[in-house]
């Protein structure tokens, strides 16, 4: 199998080239190679690789800066989402590429299936959706994996971000009102490739086990890195400095990645402990 990654190096990029390195002729591409959002660019790519599967992880994913950035953010994650499923669909090579849990209200009280109806609060949200849109729009063949929380080793995330104010001796206030589950980008990595091996197509959510909120999984962190949680405290999402709105609940339903492949996803409680092993004292990854 030959794989065109596109993003190869953020937090999702780089685990799909390490999880799929010595089963596949890989080539990894970033921003500076690869401009997703020039249609030129993407044939050529394309065109001169010729893969059987491109896997699409350059995104716009600054949630809160999309709000004043709208038009660079529909840019990347729509267009440039369009532009990469009409060149696979041209060469006949699947494209495979990521949703998120933003594309939904967080009205649900159970979590949410992929059929169920999107209604994005924010402009992060909004332009994920239309993406997938795009995606459908463009009739290749095509696998679409939503996930929500990543954390990993490439990068910045949440619990490296905590670790570090914790460290720090800053006051944190975390929201207790968004439910969600962490998700290991290793993991979802493997996802992928699962879902490859048992050849499933549309869309399929994956996360880890089990749901949190972003409170509960700081006092986790801490709790699990021996940290003091006194300068943790519980915030309502109104009254911090967010601007983007975020769904109250966002939790994924793994019935139908369960189905395809026959395995369940781990705890999120594992994956994270996972994650904090690889990691330092001072939180840099090792």
């Amino acid at each position: 199998m030959r794989l065109l990654i596109t993003g190869g190096l953020g937090l999702l990029g780089k685990e799909i080239e390490q999880v799929f390195d010595r089963s596949a002729g890989i080539r990894t591409t970033d921003r500076e190679e690869w401009d997703v959002t020039d249609p030129a660019a993407c044939r050529r790519e394309v065109d001169g690789f010729r893969p059987d599967v491109v896997i699409h992880c350059a995104a716009y994913t600054a949630v809160d800066r999309a709000e004043s950035e709208a038009a660079f953010a529909n840019l990347l994650n729509v267009e440039g989402t369009r532009n990469v499923a009409r060149a696979c669909r041209e060469r006949g090579a699947l494209m495979v590429t990521f949703g998120t849990d933003y594309i939904f209200d967080g009205a649900s009280s159970r979590p949410y299936r992929e059929e169920d109806p999107a209604n994005p609060l924010s402009v992060y949200g909004k332009t994920k959706w239309a993406a997938e849109q795009a995606l459908r729009e463009e009739g290749g063949d095509h696998l679409l994996v939503r996930a929500q929380w990543m954390f990993g080793p490439a990068g910045k995330n949440f619990i490296r971000t905590i670790l570090e104010k914790a460290r720090r001796g800053e006051t944190l206030r975390v929201a207790s009102d968004q439910v969600g589950c962490p998700t290991f980008s290793r993991d979802l990595a493997g996802a992928v490739r699962k879902l490859l091996e048992a050849g499933a197509r549309g869309t399929v959510h994956f996360s880890s086990e089990g749901e949190t909120s972003w409170f509960g999984l700081a006092r986790h962190v801490l709790e699990r890195c021996g940290l003091p949680t006194g300068s943790l405290f519980a915030a309502k999402t109104r009254d911090l400095p967010y601007p983007a709105p975020r769904p109250a609940y966002g939790v994924l339903s793994k019935e139908k990645y369960r189905a395809i492949t026959g395995v369940s996803p781990r705890p999120w409680e594992e994956a994270v402990g996972e994650y904090l092993e690889m990691i330092d004292p001072e939180g840099g990854a090792r």
